[in-house]
């Protein structure tokens, strides 16, 4: 990709989050016969795109920003790197506070910015001593970044301007062998995690690092959550898919439910060709669903989550049924009049 359009991909994305105006329409009111059923014509204009990042690339774009929209697919930063030309490798997780992107350098163990249209890096404060350090999370109530030592099970506070970190808690992350996930939950100012080895979801307190077990995630012998982020109140994260030999080869974003039992849903397609051990998520379509507002009967959707479901009624009679689309803002909705006569 030129410069020029890169450039303005990533104003565009860096911008202030602006909402999709979306407007639903269930579609023209109908008149069918009781036995047959309906047939809806549902429609979201104004729906959000699917917009995220990741890192890093494989292949051509190893050591790279990886970056997914709807309307342009993927696209790539310049590969990272920092005054010198010394490639920084890839960053174990990105950060995007108010316009300015920072990165967590597991290798070189420091917080650094990072302008994504030249892959240019800056480190903030000196190398620290902590090992194998991974994910970062930001709470935007206190202005606190965090992040986990893997290799000394800790949980760290890293403070944004001056790169010093400090252990929170003492090694309250003993027992979880590969936690890398972390995202901060303004809803209950909580901390959330995954580890690896157990495929847990872990609930971690930002201020004494105590750790609680939320669900157990479905276990995958070739795909992992490698980390997460938080949109609204929904928690995202990167399944990173795996071939037989244990390397990470695809990412497919995926909405992770807090509630235990309830399985992960697959968001957008499949991203090839990229290690995700970062995401920065800038839009996500709104989630959509039916429902029976009236009638004299019970209305039976072929499938509440589509936008044109086929509709069976119980009784005949006039039915008005609701389009609803949850946005970060609210539910809108638009509901549509089904007039069932008795079968002939």
């Amino acid at each position: 990709m030129q410069r020029n359009a890169l450039s303005f991909l990533l104003a565009a994305f860096c911008a202030a989050p602006t909402f999709a105006q979306i407007q639903p329409n269930a579609g023209p009111d109908q008149s069918v016969t009781l036995g047959v059923g309906a047939t809806l014509a549902g429609a979201l204009p104004g729906r959000s795109p699917l917009a995220y990042w990741t890192a890093d690339g494989n292949g051509p774009t190893e050591n790279a920003i990886v970056f997914y929209d709807d309307a342009t697919g993927v696209t790539a930063s310049p590969v990272l790197h920092d005054a010198t030309g010394k490639i920084f490798g890839w960053p174990s997780d990105l950060l995007e506070i108010n316009g300015q992107v920072y990165g967590i350098e597991s290798l070189h163990r420091f917080l650094y910015t990072v302008d994504v249209t030249t892959g240019l890096c800056k480190a903030i404060g000196p190398a620290n001593s902590w090992k194998n350090v991974y994910s970062l999370a930001y709470d935007a109530a206190t202005d606190r970044i965090f992040a986990v030592d893997q290799y000394k099970k800790q949980l760290l506070r890293i403070a944004r301007t001056t790169g010093k970190v400090t252990g929170v808690g003492g090694a309250t992350l003993k027992g979880y062998t590969l936690v890398r996930a972390l995202a901060f939950r303004a809803a209950d100012a909580q901390l959330y995690a995954v580890d690896q080895g157990s495929d847990k979801l872990l609930r971690l307190n930002p201020t004494t690092g105590v750790v609680s077990v939320v669900r157990t995630l479905p276990a995958d012998a070739f795909a992992r959550i490698d980390e997460l982020h938080f949109f609204g109140d929904d928690l995202y994260g990167t399944n990173a898919i795996q071939n037989a030999a244990g390397d990470l080869i695809a990412c497919q974003l995926q909405r992770i439910p807090l509630t235990p039992g309830v399985a992960p849903e697959n968001v957008g397609p499949v991203i090839p060709e990229v290690s995700p051990h970062a995401l920065v998520i800038h839009s996500v379509p709104e989630r959509f669903q039916w429902s029976q507002t009236s009638g004299p009967g019970v209305a039976t959707f072929s499938d509440a989550q589509a936008l044109a479901p086929n509709v069976g009624f119980s009784a005949a009679g006039v039915y008005d049924l609701t389009l609803t689309a949850f946005t970060l803002t609210g539910p809108v909705s638009d509901s549509v009049t089904i007039t069932v006569a008795p079968a002939p």
